[in-house]
């Protein structure tokens, strides 16, 4: 953005993928956490979609009245990206209508964008193009709430984050803790059985990973 910006006012985008059900639950649960983490800056949420996911009128109303155009946003700039996870049908994420709309967005992300947040299968999305690690089934659902633990205690995504405390998991396939290690990337929070909740780039901020 502007090179004399005031810090104190912070401009984000939200990549809402997710589907119909989910759209607007998703979309304000995002603002609301971004708008009560800090009372001194004055945040400006952006939330926008892919126009090649399958939309049923409501939401395609919704996204009309309510949502940015991609292009619009590239030409103002955006300090930080966030990009939601979202419903899935083919067994390679790269068959997804999402698949080629989305590594577009994150590809102009890391060129203008100082950090990008990837929730859910958006995680599995960016490791896949970006570092080659396909996600894995796993013998059964994953779900329920689980105990992890804090490992890097000093990062300022965590340092007033209790040591232990418990993070819901509801998934079918996961990118592992070996495969982000691989990839270069620190484990900000994991639970003793390996299940990664945090993990960040090797320069810590650029890219994080729920």
């Amino acid at each position: 953005r502007a090179e004399h910006q005031d810090i104190r006012e912070l401009h984000i985008g939200l990549l809402n993928m997710m589907p119909d059900a989910a759209l607007l639950a998703t979309e304000h649960q995002f603002i609301r956490m971004v708008g009560a983490c800090n009372q001194i800056a004055q945040f400006y949420v952006y939330p926008f979609s892919i126009p090649e996911l399958n939309r049923g009128p409501e939401a395609e109303a919704h996204i009309r009245q309510h949502y940015f155009d991609f292009a619009d946003l590239q030409e103002q700039g955006l300090d930080a990206l966030i990009i939601t996870g979202a419903n899935v049908s083919h067994p390679d994420l790269s068959q997804e209508p999402f698949w080629q709309p989305l590594n577009a967005v994150v590809d102009w992300a890391m060129e203008n964008v100082t950090s990008v947040l990837c929730s859910c299968l958006a995680t599995h999305a960016v490791m896949q193009f970006h570092h080659g690690m396909h996600r894995a089934p796993l013998p059964a659902k994953r779900w329920g709430v689980f105990p992890h633990r804090v490992l890097q205690p000093h990062h300022p995504l965590v340092n007033d984050v209790n040591t232990l405390f418990d993070v819901p998991h509801s998934r079918y396939n996961e990118i592992s803790q070996a495969q982000l290690t691989a990839a270069g990337l620190k484990i900000l929070v994991a639970s003793a059985a390996g299940d990664v909740h945090v993990a960040v780039s090797p320069d810590q901020f650029r890219l994080v990973f729920f």
